[in-house]
């Protein structure tokens, strides 16, 4: 067996390569590599790098005691190995181990060192007790084709108005929707960011990401939108959600964001007799933001409204809560179509309830109109349908 001098390995998860990955790729600029000790305390105190707000060091300290040995070892030059999921995926050249305060740690990153809270308490878990700085080199990109692909189309719509949007979609609404257009009024291009949560208890990624592909496609130019998965790891979390949206998305070629302004992340309150926002203490990133109001549709006005301009009050207000939409669809109920258009309810209820019907055909032609022809029956089909016949007026 290899002596650790001669096979030095740091063994990470996959939430670590991937936020690695995006160092690797400059989605982090002007983070570049990883801090070393100085440049760790000095962005912890000032939450400036380079001349350009980032919120907290960016440092690699993995967890293990096989990890611990390692680093207690590296001298600087030294080549360290990555190993994530038993594949070697790059190597770090050292410059520097050093001691890290893990509660500090996670306190810079969340606002908070209560390890009560679920999502400090996992990040805590998974710090070592040693950080390594050094520059970094990676075998391979999980996120490479997604720069690859939205530079092209930036290329081949000559775009010079880009904005970026982050969303769960989880799930996608009419406001979503809304949003959207707005933005393509006066823009060139959209460029969904879609949030890939490496563990979720909503509506898996995939079929979140297909729910979007169907609306651009059915719905929209869709030249001139694109979506991007952007993994949601640790670096996303707490306080600093929205500069580390602001930072990717600015690295992906864009121009302006586009966020609610309802964003837990976006911290408004007021100073001065001004209303302020996280964006008005962010320095060197050059970020058009538009903020835009809660959207609701008003059954006076009969459509949908920002409840900035609409003159009615909230009882007349149908509200598009996310949580209370899923949770319809979770317990197999179709939500009304002025919530979701109907496709993507089809595409939500056939994810959730595979198999749900014992004879989809049999009822399809059971209850619903045809022209005689026999087709082949599916359940997003069927709820399609149905959802059409809900919609219909009676005579009386």
């Amino acid at each position: 067996m290899d002596s650790i001098e001669k096979n030095k390995k740091l063994f990470i998860d996959e939430e670590a390569f991937i936020t690695l990955s995006m160092l690797s790729e400059g989605l982090l600029y002007p983070v570049t590599s990883l801090m070393s000790q100085k440049e760790a305390e000095e962005v912890n105190k000032t939450g400036i790098y380079k001349n350009k707000s980032f919120p907290f060091a960016f440092i690699l300290a993995p967890n293990g005691k096989r990890n611990e040995e390692v680093l207690k070892s590296v001298k600087k030059n030294d080549i360290v190995e990555l190993v994530c999921q038993n594949k070697t995926v790059g190597k770090i050249i050292a410059k520097e181990v050093f001691l890290i305060d893990k509660k500090e740690r996670v306190k810079n990153i969340y606002g908070t060192d209560n390890l009560a809270l679920n999502g400090v308490k996992k990040t805590f878990q998974r710090l070592g007790n040693y950080a390594i700085s050094g520059d970094l080199f990676l075998d391979e990109s999980p996120i490479k084709k997604d720069i690859k692909r939205v530079k092209k189309a930036i290329k081949h719509n000559k775009a010079q108005k880009i904005v970026g949007i982050t969303t769960n979609s989880n799930p996608f609404h009419r406001v979503h929707e809304r949003i959207i257009r707005l933005a393509l009024e006066e823009n060139d291009m959209v460029i969904l960011f879609l949030a890939k949560n490496l563990k979720s208890d909503g509506l898996a990624f995939d079929v979140r990401y297909k729910a979007l592909d169907v609306i651009i496609h059915k719905f929209f130019p869709k030249n001139k939108i694109i979506i991007v998965p952007l993994h949601n790891t640790y670096i996303f979390s707490g306080l600093n959600e929205v500069i580390m949206d602001s930072i990717v998305i600015k690295n992906f070629g864009c121009n302006k964001f586009v966020m609610g302004q309802t964003h837990d992340g976006l911290g408004i309150h007021y100073a001065n007799q001004h209303t302020k926002t996280i964006f008005d203490v962010l320095k060197g990133i050059n970020l058009e933001t538009i903020t835009i109001h809660e959207y609701v549709y008003c059954n006076i006005c009969r459509t949908i409204v920002s409840t900035n301009s609409c003159p009615h009050g909230s009882h007349h207000h149908i509200k598009y809560h996310s949580e209370a939409i899923l949770e319809l669809l979770k317990q197999g109920i179709i939500p009304p179509p002025i919530l979701i258009r109907k496709e993507l309810t089809a595409l939500y209820l056939t994810s959730l309830f595979k198999n749900r019907f014992e004879n989809t055909q049999k009822l399809y032609y059971d209850l619903i109109p045809n022209n005689g022809i026999i087709e082949n029956i599916d359940e997003e089909k069927l709820y399609i349908e149905l959802i059409k016949m809900y919609q219909t007026m009676s005579m009386t």
